[in-house]
């Protein structure tokens, strides 16, 4: 990971209260991110430069995930799943654009319920094994759409993070391709995770993030961008396990003393394990399957606790025109 020193990203980004800048800004994290003291929005503070090549989708020790592994197939065929079946409990289908496709899971499990899909992905590896198993159009930029195109639903799962101009992105590219509904998903800084662990959150990732999201400054981002918010949740993670309840009761204790987001500095910081760390992985069998089960029954009132507190580790906001 590389950084072009000098240059803040705050400096570069709209303040959410409309004015021409941010107010003098709150270091967090030793100064590794800033907070505008008038909107709240938090960037990393210099500009990160990240290199999404093929390394990065195999899951290197680069920062990269490992969408072929075990895990993340099951991860997230069941994470794609639950949100297309909430989108069309609500009476949506049709034409889909993911944008950020990677590797194509969620285009994938799309297509298996007759959505109509096409994609964006700027690294050419990701971009050409979708196009390769799928046969579905994917593109390089939203540029490469036809200028009339728009459709039912637009996708960008973990993609809005890493936008260097969320506002004239959304703005100006997203907008105009949103025919029905928007969703975004990006991990969630209020969350009770990045609360506890702080500099040590392992979805902070400034090495990769640039911008980190609060539901209030998505939703605020999402509307100055010219959308209606339909909604805010705040999701736990999909694929439940022994891990993942062990996980969620390690984080009680931040209930009562989860530090302020200012305090600890980065310097020696690691990221911390959670249940979406996992290279051995292996659905449940036998009595493991039934203790798992078990586990997620007990903890069900918890976790839906926190997603009703926008405690839960995933936000998701959804919008329309």
């Amino acid at each position: 990971m590389t950084r072009d020193a000098g240059l803040r990203q705050l400096d570069h980004l709209g303040c959410l209260d409309g004015a021409d800048g941010h107010a003098p800004t709150e270091p967090l994290y030793g100064g590794l991110l800033e907070r505008c003291a008038r909107c709240g929005l938090v960037a990393t503070r210099e500009r990160p430069a990240f290199e999404y090549d093929e390394r990065y989708f195999v899951g290197d020790d680069t920062g990269g995930y490992a969408f072929d592994s075990v895990f993340a197939q099951t991860y997230d065929a069941k994470r794609f799943d639950d949100e297309l079946g909430r989108i069309e409990a609500s009476g949506l289908h049709g034409s889909v654009l993911d944008v950020g496709c990677a590797t194509g899971t969620f285009l994938r499990r799309a297509l298996a319920r007759g959505w109509r899909c096409t994609g964006v992905e700027i690294a050419d590896y990701a971009r050409q094994r979708v196009q390769g198993e799928l046969g579905v159009p994917v593109v390089a930029s939203l540029a490469e759409l036809p200028d009339d195109e728009r459709y039912d639903l637009v996708t960008l799962h973990h993609v809005l993070e890493h936008i260097h101009d969320p506002l004239g992105f959304l703005r100006d590219e997203i907008r105009p391709r949103v025919g029905g509904r928007l969703l975004v998903e990006v991990p969630n800084f209020a969350s009770l995770g990045s609360r506890v662990h702080g500099p040590g959150w392992r979805d902070l990732r400034p090495d990769q993030h640039v911008v980190h999201y609060t539901p209030t400054t998505l939703a605020r981002l999402v509307e100055r961008a010219g959308f209606r918010v339909r909604e805010v949740t705040t999701l736990a993670e999909p694929l439940w396990s022994l891990r993942g309840s062990l996980y969620t009761l390690g984080l009680l204790r931040g209930l009562v003393w989860a530090p302020s987001h200012g305090n600890g500095a980065a310097n020696g910081a690691r990221p911390t394990a959670s249940p979406a760390d996992v290279t051995d992985y292996r659905p449940p069998v036998g009595l493991k399957k039934a203790a798992t089960e078990l586990s997620r029954l007990a903890m069900a009132p918890l976790v839906a606790a926190l997603d009703r507190a926008g405690l839960s580790e995933r936000l998701v906001v959804e919008a329309r025109l």
